[in-house]
């Protein structure tokens, strides 16, 4: 794409991305690294479940069919262990836990409905079968279990563990690597002179990243030449995806595209009509990804929810999120800038019903805005929005909206 090609409108944007971006290849992961993955086969159960009858309560087993009255305490039977032989004999009851195998032709009594006295006891109420798992009463051998394409939560970790999948087949997260640029940064631990900034960005994207499923992200901060940042970018190559902080517009110092044309990359796109962040830089060389992201701070928190993380998300095989509405508090007014807007917002839950109020906005720099936002109010047209529109989301925190 030339440098002076039109900037494309966000729906564009979204278009290009949900086309060149498709999920990873699958591989097996252990168990313990599958949550949150996207899993890639489906799974049948490999037993009954439970396996045998089993005991739903601490209490006593009884031959069925037994009334209320008065037994003898017999042997005491644990989980864990193959099933008795056979049930208990008239008038013996066996000690039983939750778990307990059980053998045909026995029911139960739950232990507060019955009175021990050594090694007598007295049930109150009569035995029911009701009180038995019964075996393949979850699941059969050979029922489904879990359909690929579903998104492993704990669980189904869980489910994956009683079948004995310990190593499932899952579309593996992205592995990110993300560079911070410009002369004017210095670390946030340090004593900053008037002229420079403490690093922001790099803590945004490090901590807005595990919302996408990536686990593996590797920082450092760069120079803004060409040559050092060619070099930086260089070490993509062991990551999908590489983040640039900076350097993305057309000024004299910004040089992520010609780096990233330097090491073979395609700009897919450098201009999206929207603000904040309309220098955003897309590329791609075959199945490795980079982004040159504006670096003022607020556009970098709305192009990272509006347009990495779902490229992210697409990768990782997740599905994008549904397109939301909620009604406007306080207006959002005109600005006589051309471009859509992605305006900082807190969502609210107000009787059942979504509302979004806007918050107060400056310029892309005010890192300030951001105190509270978890939603981006996505207007089309710089026409502004007045109170009480209902009006498009981009929600960017995984948190439920605060009630009132």
């Amino acid at each position: 794409m030339t440098p002076n090609a039109p900037p494309l409108s966000v729906a564009e944007a979204w278009a290009v991305l949900a086309s060149a971006v498709a999920p990873a290849e699958a591989r097996r992961e252990p168990l313990q690294a599958a949550l949150g993955r996207v899993l890639a086969e489906s799974i049948r159960a490999d037993a009954d479940q439970p396996p045998l009858d089993q005991s739903a309560i601490d209490g006593f087993a009884v031959a069925a069919g037994s009334g209320p009255g008065r037994f003898t305490l017999g042997a005491e039977w644990l989980p864990g262990r193959p099933p008795a032989e056979k049930p208990p004999g008239p008038g013996i009851v066996c000690r039983v836990f939750t778990g307990t195998p059980l053998p045909a032709d026995c029911e139960l009594v739950m232990l507060e409905d019955a009175e021990v006295d050594g090694e007598a006891v007295r049930t109150t109420v009569a035995s029911s079968p009701r009180l038995i798992r019964r075996r393949g009463g979850s699941l059969r051998r050979g029922d489904p279990l879990l359909e690929a394409g579903v998104v492993l939560g704990p669980g189904e970790i869980a489910l994956l563990a009683s079948a004995g999948v310990v190593r499932p087949r899952v579309i593996p997260a992205a592995s990110v690597l993300h560079l911070t640029t410009g002369s004017e940064i210095v670390p946030a631990e340090a004593t900053a002179a008037p002229w420079q900034i403490r690093d922001s960005n790099g803590p945004l994207v490090r901590s807005l990243l595990p919302g996408t499923g990536c686990t593996a992200v590797a920082q450092r901060h760069v120079g803004e030449g060409v040559e050092e940042l060619t070099d930086a970018v260089g070490a993509v190559e062991p990551h999908d995806f590489l983040l640039v902080s900076g350097g993305s517009s057309v000024g004299r110092h910004d040089n992520t595209a010609a780096a990233l044309e330097a090491l073979g990359f395609e700009i897919v796109f450098r201009r999206i009509n929207v603000r904040p962040g309309k220098p955003l830089v897309f590329a791609r060389r075959g199945r490795r990804f980079a982004f040159g992201i504006p670096g003022n701070p607020v556009s970098h928190f709305a192009v990272f929810h509006a347009f990495i993380a779902p490229a992210l998300r697409a990768f990782a095989g997740l599905p994008a999120p549904a397109a939301q509405t909620a009604g406007l508090v306080g207006a959002v007014e005109p600005s006589g800038d051309p471009r859509e807007v992605l305006w900082p917002g807190r969502l609210r839950l107000r009787a059942g019903a979504l509302e979004v109020h806007a918050r107060p906005w400056v310029h892309s720099g005010d890192l300030a805005a951001l105190r509270g936002i978890d939603a981006l109010i996505h207007l089309s047209t710089p026409a502004g929005a007045p109170a009480g529109e209902t009006v498009s989301i981009l929600p960017c925190l995984a948190l439920p909206p605060a009630t009132t």
